[in-house]
């Protein structure tokens, strides 16, 4: 009764450790609240609005009212320290100079920029040239 036991055991503990990749390979994962230059080279978006469109489309979606009144306060959009406005003025935005994007979590903005950045932040870096 002790060998099927002790095969068992050894079965499942080889089972369990070999899933997964070896910590010497360098996983290939995109940041969920940066795009970098890379990702922004790898396409040919017309505007930030597009290219946050296709690469991180979460980043876009109001997350329901914000007040008992119902109102729900759109995600907002800084470049290089100027706040522009909501998402629309994404379309403005060509993508020809920007180094990053970066997405600001509700709760990191509203504490930063105040309530009417209740649903995020996009900052947009652009390079210097």
């Amino acid at each position: 009764m002790r060998l099927p036991l002790a095969l068992v055991l050894a079965l499942t503990t080889a089972c369990a450790s070999s899933g997964g990749k070896p910590a010497s390979q360098p996983r290939n994962r995109q940041s969920a609240e940066l795009i970098t230059l890379d990702e922004i080279q790898s396409g040919h978006w017309q505007n930030a609005y597009e290219l946050i469109q296709v690469l991180r489309p979460r980043w876009l979606r109001a997350h329901g009212p914000d007040s008992i009144l119902g109102d729900t306060p759109e995600v907002q959009v800084h470049l290089d320290d100027n706040r522009l406005g909501g998402i629309a003025t994404l379309r403005n935005v060509a993508t020809t100079n920007i180094a990053s994007i970066r997405f600001v979590d509700p709760v990191s903005a509203a504490a930063r920029w105040g309530g009417d950045h209740a649903n995020g932040a996009i900052i947009i870096s652009t390079r210097s040239q």
